[in-house]
C-alpha cells in the first residue's frame, strides 16, 4: 500500500543531511522555515527502512529534532540536550 511520508527538521540544511542518507532519491525543501522532505513508499517494509534511515541520520549528525509523518502516524526524534562526542 503506497504511503506519503513527510520528514521535517529544524532547517533545510538538516533536512539535506537526512536526505543524503535515505534509501531513495529525495530533495530537501523549506516550508514555513522548517526543512522538509516528501517521499512516497510502496510498502510497510520500505516505510520502516526509511524511518530507520532517518533515525541513523538524526543520531549521526546530532540533530536537535526530526519528525517523520506517514499515514496517520508519526515518529519524533529529539535530543536530550547533551552532546556525545
Amino acid at each position: 500500500m503506497p504511503v506519503q511520508v513527510t520528514i521535517e527538521t529544524a532547517s533545510k540544511a538538516e533536512a539535506q543531511l537526512i536526505a543524503e542518507g535515505l534509501p531513495m532519491r529525495a530533495e530537501a525543501r523549506v516550508w514555513r522555515g522548517f526543512g522538509v522532505i516528501r517521499v512516497g513508499t510502496k510498502s510497510n517494509q520500505e516505510t520502516n527502512a526509511l524511518i530507520d534511515a532517518v533515525a541513523r541520520g538524526f543520531h549521526e549528525h546530532s540533530l536537535k529534532w526530526a519528525r517523520v509523518r506517514y499515514g496517520d502516524e508519526e515518529r519524533v526524534f529529539k535530543s536530550n540536550g547533551k552532546s556525545v562526542r
